[in-house]
């Protein structure tokens, strides 16, 4: 990386930016500082970053941008799109460490799941 002068004064924290913007926006984690509010009535939810804002009012427009490119099947933000390609790639970058088990996953929350069930919840 390359050169950071914007550090964090929150303690413990230790984060730096290399700009001050950056830095203004990571602080509202530990403030809890949620500037951008859905328009939409009775919704109430507010974000920490207007790009969270403008996916989140996809779920109330149901806009679905990002399209997967083999099936055709839309999601409303790139990180779904990205998680749902796994299903045409075979890729199960998620893998049970259990002795003896191996077992491997699409997704970490599937992942979670088959510890808890196969494993007990201590095994998380």
């Amino acid at each position: 990386g390359g050169v950071r002068p914007f550090g964090c004064d929150f303690e413990d924290c230790g984060k730096a930016f290399a700009r001050r913007s950056d830095l203004v926006r990571h602080a509202r984690i530990h403030t809890n500082e949620r500037p951008f509010v859905c328009p939409y009535p009775q919704c109430q939810k507010s974000f920490i970053q207007r790009s969270a804002l403008t996916v989140h009012i996809r779920v109330h427009t149901g806009e679905r941008p990002h399209s997967c490119e083999v099936c055709q099947r839309s999601f409303s933000d790139s990180s779904s799109l990205a998680r749902h390609r796994r299903v045409h790639t075979g890729r199960r970058p998620y893998v049970c460490h259990a002795p003896g088990c191996g077992r491997d996953f699409c997704r970490k929350t599937t992942l979670t799941k088959h510890c808890k069930r196969q494993h007990g919840p201590d095994s998380v």
